[in-house]
């Protein structure tokens, strides 16, 4: 069979697809007899008498239209042999796919096709998973998968998946679906499978990503559970345990930070009517603790899905956290605000039942409160400023705030992790935060000149003028009064956690 023709892309390319045996839909039509060995298709087609008698010419081959969901990708020859005609050679199949032969006009969804030379037999399309029950993958079909749609999505049956790297190479990302809602992902780029098989001592060809969406059980889910009641709050969701790991040359090699946020979802257990005291967690196993991840919640079709944006991997659930709430915060402008944050275990009253919102917040307070609405894994230290010693609390979260381009020091080389902070040094963490969560926040001379206009001290911002132009122009800061910024004064516990709160709402982190 000569080589099928594309004369037409399709829009939506679907998956690898047929049954094994054929049974025509059109009485007194030709009958195809075919069978599928993974994505070819092989077999047959039998005339009626009136349809061999309406050929013309030469009747020792005639063609068959293949035809996808969107019209005619291709066609196959056949040539006569025994009564029937036998393709020349195997039919590729790269979507849902239609046979049919003759001249008869069908619509198949928005497209209209006809074919020549007879009656015709058409075939409903079987869809085949790219993702075969055990995980493994077919290498041909995910690569049609991305030459329709470069960010695709596949379902699975399986937690554990095998993807062919060279095949993973053709995409950008590729969400995995299981049945239970729970899905990954994941970002290819962000892989550096290159590099990756470099390191394995592999070809690309003979490297493997296996993907994991393991729901926990056993000891750890007891362990899991165990600490959320002894938190005082409810687990509404299975905790499952995601991992990528390049597999080749008998070696493993886990990834478990990409440099930019996964999302990844869990289904509840029960539709949620209220989804403000859910929160997404990260289960320490070492620790047994909980740390915010940035989550929103969507309900569709009886079911509620919580949406998890992380740039690492670990043991995610979701909980029912109990409320929280502060004497010293009754009535106050951030009551909402602070509450919210502290039910999602952002921010920390200073005891059981008070914040002191009027208090001034100190720099290495405020990257920890900004370090954990972003959902960062808090590791490392820094040698980088003088005044910040190992062994202080904050070493390792100032380290990691660092890391990911939050906070500078001062020219002298040092943090100052106890003074006060400023409301524009404040600001200007926010504004990297934005960057970091993936907003583009880059502003003209002329926009951070509008920004600010309405404030007269804005000329006393100096090196945060731009930050500052951010945050306000995004609605995060408002100014101490509708005419003032007040930047070089200190800020408090209460205006902090409203910034983090209005933050966190902005990039979509929490819903």
């Amino acid at each position: 069979m000569k080589k099928l023709l594309k004369n037409k892309t399709a829009a939506v390319l679907v998956f690898a697809m047929i049954v094994s045996v054929f049974t025509p839909i059109i009485a007194f039509a030709a009958t195809f007899n075919v069978t599928q060995n993974n994505n070819q298709l092989s077999g047959s087609v039998t005339l009626t008498d009136a349809e061999y008698s309406a050929l013309t010419g030469d009747r020792s081959t005639i063609t068959v239209g293949v035809y996808g969901p969107n019209g005619q990708y291709g066609v196959a020859t056949a040539t006569y042999s025994n009564g029937a005609y036998v393709f020349d050679q195997a039919i590729t199949i790269t979507q849902n796919t239609y046979l049919q032969y003759g001249p008869t006009s069908r619509t198949v969804g928005e497209y209209t096709y006809s074919t020549s030379n007879g009656s015709s037999a058409y075939f409903p399309p079987v869809t085949m998973d790219v993702i075969n029950a055990d995980g493994t993958v077919n290498r041909d079909a995910l690569i049609n998968l991305f030459n329709a749609n470069a960010d695709a999505t596949v379902s699975s049956k399986s937690d554990v998946v095998l993807l062919p790297a060279d095949a993973l190479a053709k995409g950008k990302s590729l969400t995995i679906i299981l049945e239970n809602g729970t899905s990954y992902t994941l970002p290819i780029a962000a892989l550096k499978l290159e590099d990756l098989a470099k390191s394995l001592g592999v070809e690309l060809k003979d490297l493997v990503i296996r993907v994991e969406l393991k729901k926990v059980t056993g000891d750890t889910a007891d362990k899991i559970g165990a600490a959320v009641t002894a938190a005082g709050g409810k687990q509404v969701a299975p905790a499952v345990d995601f991992k990528v790991v390049a597999v080749g040359g008998g070696k493993e090699q886990e990834i478990t930070t990409f440099g930019q946020y996964v999302n990844r979802t869990i289904g509840l257990n029960e539709v949620a009517a209220d989804t403000s005291n859910l929160v997404g967690v990260l289960y320490d196993p070492a620790t047994g603790t909980f740390t915010f991840v940035p989550t929103t919640f969507n309900t569709e079709n009886g079911k509620t899905i919580a949406t998890l944006k992380r740039n690492g991997n670990s043991i995610y659930t979701v909980i029912q956290a109990k409320a929280v709430s502060f004497a010293d915060l009754a009535g106050n402008w951030a009551q909402k605000d602070v509450e919210a944050l502290a039910s999602k275990l952002i921010v920390n009253g200073t005891s059981a039942n008070k914040f002191e919102p009027k208090r001034n917040i100190t720099r290495a307070e405020f990257a920890a409160l900004v370090v954990r609405a972003l959902g960062l894994e808090v590791s490392g230290s820094t040698s980088q400023f003088k005044d910040v010693a190992s062994n202080q609390w904050y070493a390792a979260t100032v380290a990691t705030a660092v890391k990911a381009g939050l906070i500078t020091g001062y020219e002298d080389g040092t943090f100052k992790p106890n003074a006060n902070i400023t409301r524009k040094e404040l600001s200007a963490i926010v504004a990297r935060a934005l960057k970091f969560a993936g907003k583009d926040v880059t502003l003209t001379d002329a926009q951070v000149s509008t920004a600010l206009a309405s404030f007269k001290d804005a000329d006393s911002l100096g090196w945060a003028k731009g930050e500052v132009a951010v945050v306000v122009s995004e609605g995060i800061v408002k100014g101490q009064t509708a005419t003032t910024v007040v930047g070089n004064a200190n800020a408090n516990r209460a205006e902090a956690a409203t910034m983090i709160a209005r933050f966190l709402g902005n990039v979509g982190f929490i819903k």
